[in-house]
């Protein structure tokens, strides 16, 4: 039984590393136009917006007087992301708005 386990798992692993590097390695011979460039670049972006927003809805975080902690942690990350353009930057933010906003407006 643990030896179907551990190569369920195994499958999987290389299920999705397959996946995630063959349409990458297979782009990267290609040269693209300049605004598909552009356009793909947007896409990390929406998927971010889109997990965060998932969040947002699913598990508001609300203090007892019914301010979304989330929400405003959301704001920060939001302000965060365009005056940074950093990824990094923008989580950090999040994470540190969700953190502090918890610890004081709770």
């Amino acid at each position: 039984m643990e030896r179907n386990i551990l190569l369920a798992i195994i499958a999987c692993a290389v299920v999705t590393a397959l996946m995630r590097t063959v349409p990458i390695l297979l782009l990267s011979r290609f040269r693209l136009a300049p605004i598909v460039q552009q356009w793909l670049s947007f896409i990390p972006s929406a998927i971010m917006a889109a997990i965060v927003t998932a969040e947002l809805a699913g598990k508001p975080a609300l203090t007892a007087s019914g301010i979304s902690i989330s929400l405003l942690a959301a704001a920060v990350a939001t302000l965060a992301g365009i005056l940074s353009r950093s990824l990094f930057a923008t989580v950090i933010a999040g994470m540190v708005a969700f953190s502090g906003l918890g610890y004081w407006l709770a």
